[in-house]
């Protein structure tokens, strides 16, 4: 590999959390004092200061909150609390085989809420009484019932053909969107089965293994991705941790990638849409967390420096800021530091591309986020006032009225000298 792949800017712009802990601690506080129904408030403020006024009643009793392709429905009624979600229709055929498997996800996925069938529908179903209500557990209840729902009912689906008993709330990418995330995909994808390909020729998996888990990762990055792709890119990361032989783990990648090759755009643009999120299936960044994750890859890439391994910095670099952002909702000030050198050093050589992501890197290990895009426009700022009060001098207004007077006359060979004696001044003040 000569060069970096290139830079494919994300769909999402910010990634940051929404969640408040001081919500959380407030909750708390309100429960220990009997205050259910605050405490409960509390915590939907926790997970987004939005959504009680966005998706709930004047009363804060009753809630419609989407998360991914579910809808939760939360009731406040006669000192219970009611939570439930709509899941499937069951379909004609197969519904056995999907019975049982919404068996086994009762019994080894969902803790306390449960798999309710309710003639030809399947809903997820919770009720407890309001005094047992904290929220640490009901924080809980409202992860499982979000997170297997929103996996599976895209997974059954495709698998078992079974259909939606609701209309998800979501809104479609543009078609513009769509068609750069497309082609995005397809360069992409070139770019990395050529690695492979020249990785694979001189045996080292290693790297052919870092390239494919990083393009996995990249991917889900600039599309965020939702439903079965999403899914679909779970399991191909997760395939790719195999306890099996480099090479085999590559070879399944390499069929996983040369698969969504293939996926035409319009069924690939089934599952680019945006929609609100309930619980967050990602870790929340810190800066001590993200600091640790990096740590290994940190001394890794410092070595490779010191001895001139530009290609393996690079390459371990770039699959540990994209992974951080497989695994995380990456907070606005760290963002800015790994966006703005991901982009730096697209389609760079390696060495180059090496120099560019350890530097964020060591700005991030050191806590070093201030942007220095605001130092750079105070200094162009101050350069622009320079310029302005020279422009402004005597001996710059004398040689404007030369110019103006030789283009009058039409001595161009004249404006030619005086236009570069000016810019000669100019460079020299921005200097």
């Amino acid at each position: 590999m000569k060069q970096t792949f290139a830079f494919i800017s994300p769909v999402v712009d910010s990634t940051q959390s929404a969640i408040r802990t001081e919500a959380y601690e407030q909750g708390v506080d309100l429960y220990n004092r009997g205050e259910y129904v605050q405490a409960f408030h509390s915590l939907l403020d926790y997970l987004n200061a939005d959504f009680r006024t966005k998706y709930g009643n004047a009363d804060g009793t009753e809630f419609h909150i989407p998360h991914g392709s579910i809808l939760v429905h939360i009731r406040i009624a006669d000192g219970f609390f009611h939570i439930n979600a709509d899941f499937l229709n069951l379909p004609e055929k197969g519904r056995v085989a999907m019975l049982r498997q919404v068996a086994d996800l009762n019994l080894n996925k969902l803790l306390l809420p449960r798999f309710v069938k309710n003639g030809d529908k399947l809903n997820m179903e919770y009720v407890c009484p309001l005094s047992q209500s904290h929220p640490h557990k009901m924080y809980f209840v409202l992860q499982n019932i979000c997170h297997i729902g929103d996996k599976y009912d895209d997974e059954f689906c495709t698998k078992f053909g079974a259909t939606r008993c609701y209309e998800p709330q979501v809104t479609p990418y543009p078609q513009e969107e769509v068609d750069r995330i497309y082609e995005g995909i397809q360069t992409l994808g070139r770019e990395t089965l050529e690695a492979l390909k020249e990785y694979g020729a001189d045996r080292r998996y290693g790297y052919s293994w870092n390239v494919l888990d990083t393009a996995f990762y990249q991917i889900s990055y600039f599309a965020h991705p939702q439903g079965q792709l999403l899914n679909d890119f779970d399991k191909a990361v997760n395939d790719m941790d195999a306890d099996l032989p480099t090479e085999e783990v590559v070879s399944k990648g390499k069929a996983f990638l040369e698969k969504l090759l293939a996926v035409p755009k319009e069924k690939l643009a089934e599952d680019l849409y945006y929609t609100d999120t309930l619980v967050s299936a990602k870790r929340r960044s810190s800066l001590k967390n993200v600091q640790e994750n990096f740590m290994n890859v940190y001394k890794e890439a410092t070595e490779a420096i010191q001895s001139e391994n530009y290609e393996r910095s690079a390459v371990r670099l770039l699959y540990v800021f994209y992974e951080a952002y497989f695994y995380n909702d990456m907070q606005d000030d760290i963002n800015a530091v790994i966006s703005k050198a991901l982009k730096k050093a697209g389609n760079r050589s390696l060495e180059e591309a090496s120099e560019i992501l350890y530097n964020a890197m060591d700005k991030i290990m050191e806590g070093d986020l201030d942007d220095e895009d605001e130092t750079d426009f105070a200094a162009g700022m101050e350069q622009v006032q320079k310029i302005t009060e020279t422009m402004g001098s005597d001996d710059m207004q004398v040689l404007q009225q030369k110019m103006a007077e030789a283009m009058m006359s039409g001595n161009m060979q004249e404006y030619s000298r005086l236009m570069l004696e000016m810019q000669k001044k100019v460079m020299g003040i921005m200097n």
